[in-house]
């Protein structure tokens, strides 16, 4: 009885020793393509992963590839590259990170080339520019989908410029707006569609023809859904992500015949009501952007013409700012919107003052404030603000802030001349 307790004691420890080899085993068992991106999700592309993490799931994902060299462990290959150039290392080791995410994405490129995920990798580690706008061009070319047509946009927009890039621009938009499917999206991309085509006609008149513009109108026209558009003016909080391209629309005057001001105004209104009751900063912000999108495109940066509506304006203003409004920068918009559309000069500038202690480092803010001191022969703190501006202005916008440094200081040392020698 002793041998035989003995022997099965011994079958027990074997079998439990064989449990416990194959669960310290199963971690490595993680090379299936499902199984590795969830752990890179948890090991490197999280912000709190540090980059030992990162790299003991990269020689993981290797070895994977080392077995089977599939597009999708490539791309995600190039992924896991990316995420550990972005931690802190070395600029020598991220600069090595990146080049061998970049041929993991060419690599994907290669054997997929109408898969756009290697081109928008490759987009994605690229120098902003030309290089960047070539692989977006890629994406675009290999899946017709709208969200890639708009990362081109914006990236020909913001990072080459000029006319043919604009141009080229407002074209990517306008397909976009042909590809989409949505009812929300197709709106916001012929709205967006719209006003670059408008913005490049006053840019370059030269260089592209009012039948353009003219031809995106109507069809944004008569493609707008009506029904949708009311729901948008109705309820704003569920339509909160196209707001601000909704009023950017509404409100202009090239479908002023469709929808008036006054449905524009009463959207605007509804906007702000739904802010100040809304729980979510997240929402408040995006309801606070777009209703300023609407009141600018409606008037600009003066002052609107009509006192009802330039003390409507205000008074949606004083109202978002009471709505607890962050980041900063949302908050430090309103309260110079409110100086844009305030008469008084005095008011004006504590509007702007209060502005500037949010976003000290915003030069068209101080700037717009040492203007309004020297109209109101202030001419101590204009220069003050003005010569802060004259540092944080780039070097285009120098001349104008040169010209009013030079009204307020000879204002200013004339208080210290005698009368006979000012005539």
């Amino acid at each position: 009885m002793t041998h035989r307790a003995f022997a099965i004691l011994l079958v027990g420890v074997f079998w439990a020793s064989a449990a416990g080899a194959a669960s310290a085993r199963e971690p490595n068992a993680c090379d299936d393509l499902g199984c590795l991106q969830e752990l890179r999700a948890s090991e490197c592309s999280r912000a709190v992963s540090t980059v030992q993490t990162c790299l003991v799931f990269l020689q993981r994902l290797e070895t994977a590839r080392r077995k089977s060299s599939t597009s999708g462990l490539a791309l995600l290959l190039g992924e896991t590259l990316r995420d550990v150039a972005r931690k802190d290392v070395s600029p020598r080791a991220k600069e090595r990170y990146l080049a061998r995410s970049r041929a993991a994405y060419r690599e994907v490129v290669k054997n997929e080339p109408f898969n756009a995920s290697g081109y928008l990798g490759l987009a994605e580690v690229a120098e902003p520019g030309e290089e960047r706008v070539t692989w977006l061009r890629g994406a675009v070319q290999a899946e017709f989908r709208p969200a890639h047509m708009e990362l081109l946009a914006k990236a020909l927009s913001d990072e080459v410029g000029g006319h043919t890039a604009d141009l080229e621009a407002a074209g990517v938009i306008e397909a976009a707006y042909t590809f989409e499917s949505t009812d929300a999206e197709k709106w916001r991309y012929g709205a967006s569609a719209l006003q670059r085509y408008a913005d490049a006609l006053e840019l370059y008149p030269s260089a592209v023809t009012e039948r353009s513009l003219d031809n995106v109108v109507l069809r944004v026209k008569d493609d707008i859904d009506y029904p949708l558009l009311q729901r948008m003016l109705l309820d704003p909080e569920a339509h909160v992500p196209y707001l601000a391209d909704a009023f950017a629309a509404m409100c202009d005057k090239s479908i002023a015949a469709i929808v008036s001001l006054d449905e524009c105004m009463a959207g605007l209104e509804l906007a702000v009501s739904t802010a100040e009751r809304s729980a979510s900063s997240g929402d408040r912000r995006l309801l606070a952007e777009a209703t300023l999108t609407g009141m600018r495109t409606i008037a600009g940066e003066t002052l609107p013409r009509s006192m009802e509506a330039r003390k409507r304006f205000l008074d949606w203003l004083a109202r978002l700012l009471m709505t607890e409004l962050a980041p900063v920068d949302v908050p430090a918009d309103v309260l110079e919107a409110q100086a844009d559309y305030t008469a008084d000069l005095l008011e004006r500038s504590e509007s702007l003052l209060l502005a500037i202690e949010l976003a000290p480092n915003r030069s068209d803010l101080r700037l717009k404030l040492g203007a309004t001191y020297v109209d109101l022969g202030f001419w101590l703190e204009a220069l003050e603000q003005l010569r802060v501006a004259a540092i944080l202005l780039p070097p285009d916008e120098h001349e104008r802030v040169a010209r009013l440094v030079e009204t307020a200081d000879k204002a200013y040392q004339a208080r210290f001349l005698p009368p006979s020698a000012t005539e």
